[in-house]
């Protein structure tokens, strides 16, 4: 059954559910659903999601950490996928709205349903591990984002292991949590996982791309996937929309990023693109939501830039002035039309660029730019 929360879109045979925000309230749209083909379905999202999740046979896996769920969640799909039909959590949809979407969108041939799951504050996830009831955990690390909602990382790594939840009668005893050892605070996600009954599997990796590749294998095995499995997966994955996406341009290869951005998230994308010949351009916007840490956490970029043998890095924003290195060349644009400009003149055939930013920063604007007014 497909379930509907927008009118707009919704089709003939669609459940048509009037979700309440706090902006919006879906029972005013009723009607326009009802016009399009939809039938009602007036019904508390939440827990009806939670009612059809206790009716759900398969192997639930729940992933969260401070950077790169959506891109572990596409490639255990595309693993997983060789062997079992899965269901998952589409682009980024990993809030309270699009968490019990998800849950919904599996059936009964469901064998395995991953859902991506994120957090903006101390129990958030929490509320959704009530919905999701994972049978399988996976945390890809502790971070900082969202930092200027926590004291410190170990408040985040704290926020993050409330997915952890005691059995339910009706749960399998079976359950299993895959935590990544090469972050912070894994002995201590490890002590609430074995608390609340789960089988821990750690995994490590030299960058966090080896971190993600050794997860798929450690997960894949886990599902009795062998390693052909595991490999052929691995390279028909792909990307979900601005999310470490290749662009083949006629004259550069493009790396879309640009959903959102914090400190591990630019770590993140500059260890992927380090992987790739050709001059490297960096184009970053302020990360933002970093409260009082916000000056240094675009200071210690310099790090990762030079580690990752950016040539040239352009930055977007009053934060991103902060960014500064004897090392790198740098400059900084206060608006888009400069720096359109700036990239038109400076790019060269052959090169790299990353576009990563903040989600406000709205950085997909640029490689729109790169894309049809860059030759």
């Amino acid at each position: 059954m497909k379930i509907s929360i927008d009118s707009r879109t919704a089709s003939p045979g669609d459940y048509f559910i009037p979700v309440k925000g706090p902006n919006f309230d879906g029972a005013t749209f009723i009607e326009e659903a009802l016009a399009r083909g939809a039938r009602l379905l007036d019904v508390d999202l939440t827990d009806y999601s939670k009612k059809h999740r206790k009716k759900l046979n398969c192997a639930v896996i729940g992933i969260t950490g401070s950077a790169g769920k959506t891109t572990c969640k596409d490639m255990l799909r595309a693993v997983l996928s060789k062997k079992f039909k899965v269901d998952c959590t589409k682009e980024n949809e990993n809030n309270e709205i699009g968490v019990p979407l998800t849950v919904l969108s599996a059936d009964e041939d469901t064998e395995v349903l991953i859902v991506e799951m994120g957090m903006r504050g101390k129990g958030d996830i929490d509320h959704l591990a009530r919905i999701v009831r994972p049978t399988h955990v996976v945390i890809t690390g502790v971070g900082l984002s969202h930092i200027a909602l926590f004291k410190n990382a170990k408040g985040i790594a704290s926020a993050k292991g409330e997915i952890f939840l005691k059995r339910l009668s009706w749960e399998t005893e079976l359950r299993s949590a895959f935590i990544n050892f090469s972050s912070q605070y894994p002995e201590f996600l490890q002590k609430k996982a074995k608390a609340c009954g789960f089988n821990v599997y750690p995994y490590e990796g030299q960058d966090k791309h080896d971190e993600n590749i050794n997860m798929c294998y450690t997960v894949g095995r886990h599902f009795g996937l062998s390693n052909d499995d595991v490999l052929q997966g691995l390279a028909d994955y792909t990307s979900s929309h601005h999310r470490l996406k290749k662009i083949e341009h006629d004259s550069f290869v493009i790396i879309d990023d640009t959903y959102n951005a914090n400190p591990d998230g630019v770590a993140y994308a500059l260890e992927y693109i380090k992987r790739f010949e050709g001059r490297k351009v960096v184009v970053l916007g302020d990360m933002l939501e970093l409260g009082d840490y916000a000056s240094e956490a675009h200071k210690q970029l310099e790090a990762p830039l030079i580690e990752a043998g950016v040539d040239i890095v352009f930055t977007l924003g009053s934060a991103m002035s902060d960014l500064k290195s004897p090392l790198l060349d740098i400059t900084n644009f206060e608006s888009k039309k400069l720096l359109h400009l700036a990239l038109k003149q400076e790019l060269k055939q052959g090169d790299v660029l990353l576009f990563k930013g903040s989600r406000s920063m709205k950085m997909e604007e640029s490689v729109a730019y790169v894309c049809h007014y860059v030759v």
